[in-house]
């Protein structure tokens, strides 16, 4: 075995996220849309949340999770001048259960700089 037992982790991190049978179809978007990639990753849409109370509420939760390494191979622009990841306002495109390609717009991300995923939290995008 050659490699660090986090080098194993890193490597199963990123292949759960992007072919580890849980993977989806995913369009991102620059946010002046002159760049579009399709990649593969985790996303999920669901409607159980909790309020600031710790009460369950019926809200849209939706979140993508990429592998920076992978956006960065297909050129997209991940980091910004301060070397900061910065996805806000990106559009994020996945089919539901349903089949129905729906578009979102990242609001937050969360990167793992450890092992080299990003969260996108996700919200409704409504063309204008």
């Amino acid at each position: 075995m050659s490699g660090s037992l986090f080098d194993l982790v890193k490597r199963d991190a990123k292949r759960f996220v992007t072919s580890g049978g849980y993977e989806v179809d995913i369009e991102m978007k620059t946010p002046d849309n002159t760049l579009t990639i399709n990649i593969t990753g985790w996303a999920v849409k669901h409607h159980i949340s909790f309020d600031s109370d710790g009460n369950q509420v019926n809200t849209k939760n939706a979140r993508a999770t990429v592998d920076e390494a992978l956006l960065s191979s297909l050129s997209y622009p991940v980091r910004n001048a301060q070397q900061e990841v910065s996805l806000r306002n990106h559009k994020v495109s996945f089919k539901d259960s349903s089949g129905v390609v729906k578009t979102y717009l990242v609001r937050e991300n969360f990167p793992d700089e450890n092992v080299g995923v990003i969260v996108l939290i996700l919200v409704d995008y409504k063309e204008s």
